[in-house]
């Protein structure tokens, strides 16, 4: 039976605990001395593979001098570390969850977006992304970071063990004008560009389906090798990752559902490219 990779909010510490470190620029070695641990035990904290207490992780914080929210945030993540789903409320700056569902895709083998009413994250454009988080009301000041992460998350697309990316988006999405229409005619081609592509399939699901599976709303899917499936789910203030099999179980049926209503790949792309020329001609 695969077993479990470590919990969603397990990996969200790591990875926050490992990026203060690298921020400070101090090497493993030096910070696992002043603690009086043992190197190997550090580098199992910070993938995830040992859960830190909340006493380890308020020290390795006050090694890496982080105080205030950012502190408070780690401390609270570091309690009832093993629960089943992890759900992060976002206020300010860049989501801990978007951080950690960058380093799941890195490992899974094949990733499903799910998407209403926008282009799914790995096919989105810089400007359409730029023009999404500015109508969503991200703070200016934390749009230019965002958009980089998911720039970044991108990359995974082109890594020497790239995962098949599927992807299943309303028609919706692809009428929704998000920053006008040059940057849709934008996004368009580049869908079909990565259409193309041997290991990215693009399915429409077409308004004359009527509804559908994942009407109520979009998420992901990773599968993984060695491993158990995973939910991700996002919100314009939370997020949520789901990890336990009666939790993703149902997510799996919606993507059998879609799979057997969506246009398929040569359908899809001929529409996105007609949607794509009528963009073109309101420029």
């Amino acid at each position: 039976m695969p077993r479990s990779k470590p919990k969603p909010q397990a990996r969200g510490l790591a990875e926050g605990l490992r990026f203060e470190r690298r921020a400070r620029k101090l090497a493993m070695v030096e910070v696992a001395e002043k603690l009086g641990w043992s190197e190997s035990t550090l580098s199992r904290i910070e993938t995830g593979l040992r859960n830190a207490s909340t006493e380890e992780v308020s020290a390795l914080l006050a090694i890496y001098q982080v105080t205030g929210v950012k502190r408070s945030k780690l401390i609270e993540m570091s309690r009832d570390i093993d629960r089943a789903a992890w759900l992060e409320m976002r206020y300010a700056d860049v989501p801990e969850q978007a951080k950690t569902l960058a380093q799941y895709e890195a490992d899974a083998v094949r990733i499903v977006e799910t998407t209403v009413i926008t282009i799914p994250g790995l096919l989105q454009t810089p400007r359409y992304i730029r023009s999404l988080m500015g109508s969503a009301g991200v703070a200016p000041p934390d749009i230019p970071q965002r958009v980089n992460l998911r720039l970044e998350r991108q990359k995974v697309l082109n890594s020497k063990r790239a995962p098949m990316l599927v992807t299943y988006l309303d028609e919706a999405a692809l009428h929704r004008v998000i920053g006008g229409p040059q940057v849709m005619a934008d996004q368009l081609r580049h869908l079909v560009e990565m259409a193309e592509r041997t290991l990215v399939e693009v399915r429409v699901i077409s308004f004359g389906v009527g509804g559908h599976a994942a009407i109520d709303g979009a998420f992901d899917l990773l599968d993984f090798a060695d491993a158990r499936p995973l939910v991700h789910l996002e919100q314009l203030r939370s997020g949520l990752f789901l990890d336990q099999l009666a939790d993703v179980d149902p997510y799996v049926r919606t993507v059998a559902a879609l799979d057997s209503v969506a246009l398929g790949p040569m359908q899809s792309v001929q529409l996105i490219e007609h949607l794509s020329a009528r963009y073109e001609s309101l420029d």
